[in-house]
């Protein structure tokens, strides 16, 4: 239901631009357009108070009155955005200018009108059912209090655990260090980590061990909607049942509190505040045990890390269990003992096991699954391609997406959508941050696009998607770069996606992912996902499925695509593996109007298609990686004489590039980010493309690495320039003195080439923005005055600085790098101003 409301909230604004823009809208149309503006807002209301509710305790009749604005508001949007650009087509240069300029005025009233008229129909239509359904005032149905999922935990046996020895030991030794010390940052412990890792169980394991050695203990659980009046007195019933077994019910907060600090005063206590989602319930709870002396100790579980940093002292993040411990869990539960599995279904319980991931719950929910299956590999191979897109209804099943559904539930309605965008995405792809934050603001346009980056580092955060790193890093920054989706979330999403019919995905099989709950009206495919899929769009049906597709993404080689042409109001175009295509497979693509994204990946031809000139919307191409096929070398891609036609392109990822004679990337004067090799003519224009934000040069053979003193002198007119990577991918080093930098600059990467001297331009009067440094330095040892000069940089967040070690012709990076610059840091007298907030990487 978040998604209806998301929509809604990317198209208000769209009615206000009508109203203001260059339109030339008659009074009478302005007001048909006010009306419908007041009308949608109304709904808008509404859908907020639906988003407010959970999904499992609304109405069925909400759900689909829900759906049907959904739809409509899409439906609205589409014919907008169609208006809008057919409306502003170029004024003629002819002497009838005047006379033409009135025709269109008149024909553009005329069409607005028609299409106003139309969507007031329909919203006249849905707004009946929302009073049919009484919407507004009855959006849930009577809740129905559910048993915890989690309770079992707390009474699963110690023989019944598995893989909590190590963390049980560690965290054990810190939870008896006693060294005098009242501080409160010593006596919390955190432990942090995905839905279903066994945060519970090894708090409850630590808890039943431990609580002899204190005087006083609890163990209480907040939960996602807490009544904190009611956890406070769970408390004081723990401390000593006795005295509190009839606690005045007139008690409020404060009184409560009060009496649990007088109670745990000059008591060693052990205190569990077990799965804590947010801030506020914690700041309450810790009023109440914050005085924690005498070795006293809080443990604190919760899915969110920020929750957990929030919380202070120790924060521990739970692993998955390792494969041998997962298949002992498994075998344990099935077999009855640690590593039984019969010969034959051993290559499927590896299967069914990786998808698992090491999470506790999933391998449990699995096993349970499986154990009321007849104990052949035919039937467990159903059940391993079912976790894939739809598990089967079981009790043990429901329980574990009721955990997950938790945390989905938690989520704002940006979030949500966020991580529903995730959902078209294969098993165990690794996603790159940089293309799915573009294609979700180009997708979902609006209000919840505006801080998609924090929105990731959220979903981070919140353990919904795991950090990758290492080789997935496209700049060292100390930021996490890429995610993959947990199998059992991607499974929840996929489920939800149908549901909310957000994406529709179509697996290698040609059977859809996920499985819808319930039955509405025929849905429009509004985002499609293609997995290595052969399913045909030949039909008539089959392309009007297509005519109201938003975004479209095919993972795998790609022989062929549905015809563009039935692509009407397409807004991103994403093709992970285009080496089996050649620029024919292309054709139509002018008609796609709308285009906003469009990604080739492997892309195989020589040249793009001269109809992409006609992308009039196109503001992002990603041609990164073109090559042949088979061939793991780049090749040349020429841009044809049409691609100055792309005013609004604000984004270019290329390799490299030939330009058509006469066509100068100087004339793109709207990009604002550009990824390029170097050739003469590229760094010869770069300096004209005034806008530019981010710049990243690649030299990629000796030849082109000459280039670099033409890009100094590039690089001096980009005043608006912030970020700024260059590259080599030679297999030699090479000096680059850079004599000048731009002063608005807020990162920059210059690590494959090294620098002489100690650049003058690193003070604090020019780079007062910069908060991230990644340099070579050409020479072994930090000066103090270089340690002053980089501690006076006011914005810095991230340094990384690599030292030449050896004579001139040994230019060895690393190896005792590190040392060297700890030696320096710690003879350095004003380290205090260099370090805080500033992760340094050596």
């Amino acid at each position: 239901m978040n998604i209806a409301t998301g929509a809604m909230n990317t198209l208000l604004p769209k009615l206000g631009e009508l109203l203001v823009g260059e339109y030339k809208l008659q009074k009478g149309v302005k007001g048909e357009i006010e009306e419908l503006e007041k009308e949608l807002k109304g709904m808008t209301a509404a859908l907020h108070k639906v988003a407010e509710t959970l999904v499992d305790q609304l109405d069925q009749q909400v759900k689909i009155w829900a759906s049907y604005v959904r739809e409509l508001s899409y439906d609205i949007e589409d014919a907008i955005d169609t208006f809008m650009l057919k409306s502003k087509g170029h004024e003629p240069a002819t002497s009838f200018k005047k006379v033409t300029n009135l025709f269109n005025k008149f024909k553009t009233n005329h069409q607005i009108h028609g299409v106003i008229k139309d969507i007031m129909d329909q919203v006249k239509k849905v707004s009946e059912r929302r009073d049919r359904y009484i919407v507004d005032d009855n959006a849930a149905r009577p809740t129905v209090v559910d048993v915890d999922p989690r309770i079992e935990a707390m009474y699963r046996k110690t023989t019944e655990l598995i893989g909590i020895n190590k963390p049980k030991i560690e965290l054990t030794k810190r939870l008896l260090e006693y060294d005098g010390s009242s501080k409160q940052q010593s006596n919390i412990i955190s432990i942090v980590g995905f839905g279903g890792l066994g945060k519970t169980t090894l708090a409850n394991s630590l808890f039943q061990e431990l609580k002899a050695k204190f005087d006083s203990y609890c163990f209480v659980s907040v939960s996602l909607n807490p009544d904190i009046n009611k956890i406070l007195k769970n408390i004081l019933l723990q401390l000593d049942e006795k005295k509190y077994s009839h606690i005045d019910e007139a008690w409020q907060t404060k009184q409560l509190i009060d009496k649990i600090r007088d109670f745990l005063n000059n008591r060693r206590f052990l205190c569990v505040i077990d799965d804590v989602w947010k801030k506020p319930a914690w700041d309450t709870i810790k009023l109440a045990v914050q005085d924690a002396k005498l070795g006293s100790k809080i443990i604190v579980t919760t899915r969110n890390k920020v929750v957990a940093e929030h919380a202070g002292g120790g924060v521990y993040e739970m692993k998955p269990l390792s494969d041998d411990d997962s298949r002992q869990l498994f075998c344990k539960r099935i077999f009855d003992s640690n590593d039984d599995c019969p010969a034959d279904l051993c290559g499927v319980t590896e299967k069914i096991l990786k998808k698992c991931g090491g999470v506790p719950l999933a391998i449990i929910t699995t096993a349970c699954l499986l154990a009321s299956k007849p104990r052949n590999s035919q039937e467990w191979d159903k059940v391993n391609k079912s976790i894939g897109f739809g598990l089967e209804d079981n009790l043990d099943v429901d329980k574990m997406r009721k955990i997950l559904s938790l945390s989905f539930n938690d989520l704002p309605f940006h979030l949500k959508t966020c991580l529903l965008s995730l959902s078209k995405y294969p098993e165990d792809e690794l996603i790159r941050k940089d293309r799915v934050l573009l294609q979700m603001k180009h997708d979902l346009q609006g209000q919840a696009c505006r801080r998609l980056e924090s929105y990731f580092s959220e979903l981070i955060n919140r353990s919904l998607i795991q950090p990758m790193s290492g080789d997935y890093y496209w700049l060292e920054d100390g930021k996490v770069h890429a995610c993959k989706v947990h199998d059992m979330v991607l499974e929840l999403i996929n489920q939800l996606s149908v549901e909310e019919d957000f994406v529709t995905t179509y697996l290698s099989d040609g059977q859809q992912a996920g499985k819808c709950t319930y039955t509405t009206q025929k849905k429009k495919i509004r985002r499609l996902s293609l997995h290595n899929s052969n399913k045909s769009y030949a039909s008539q049906e089959a392309r009007e499925q297509l005519s109201k597709v938003r975004s479209i993404t095919i993972f795998g080689k790609v022989d062929s695509i549905p015809p563009l042409s039935s692509f009407h109001v397409l807004r991103v175009l994403q093709l992970e593996d285009c080496s089996g295509m050649d620029k024919n497979h292309l054709n139509h693509l002018d008609k796609l109007r709308l285009l906003r994204f469009l990604r080739l990946g492997h892309y195989s031809a020589t040249e793009l298609p001269e109809s992409i000139g006609k992308l009039e919307s196109l503001e992002t191409l990603d041609i990164r990686g073109a090559s042949k096929p088979n061939s793991l070398k780049s090749h040349k891609v020429l841009f044809p004489m049409s691609f100055v036609k792309l005013r609004k392109l604000l984004r270019l990822y290329a390799g490299r590039v030939k330009l058509a004679q006469g066509l100068m990337l100087g004339d793109m004067k709207s990009l604002q980010e550009l990824v390029i090799d170097a050739t003469r003519k590229v760094i010869k224009e770069i300096g004209n493309l005034t806008e530019l934000r981010t710049l990243r040069i690649v030299f990629s053979s000796e030849k082109t690495f000459e280039l670099k003193e033409s890009i100094q002198t590039s690089i001096q007119r980009l005043t608006n320039l912030q970020d700024l990577d260059l590259r080599n991918n030679v297999n030699f080093e090479e000096i680059i003195d850079m004599q000048q930098v731009p002063s608005g600059l807020q990162r920059l990467f210059m690590h494959d080439s090294y620098m002489e001297a100690f650049p003058c331009w690193i003070n604090s009067s020019m780079l007062s923005c910069l908060t991230t440094l990644s340099i070579r330095l050409g020479f072994e040892y930090l000066q103090s005055d270089h340690l002053d000069r980089l501690a006076e940089l006011p914005s810095l967040r991230f340094l990384k600085l690599q030292l030449r070690r050896g004579g001139l012709n040994d230019l060895g990076f690393g190896g005792d790098n590190k040392a060297v610059i700890e030696e320096a840091l710690k003879d350095y007298p004003n380290q205090a101003a260099l370090l805080p907030g500033v992760l340094l990487v050596t």
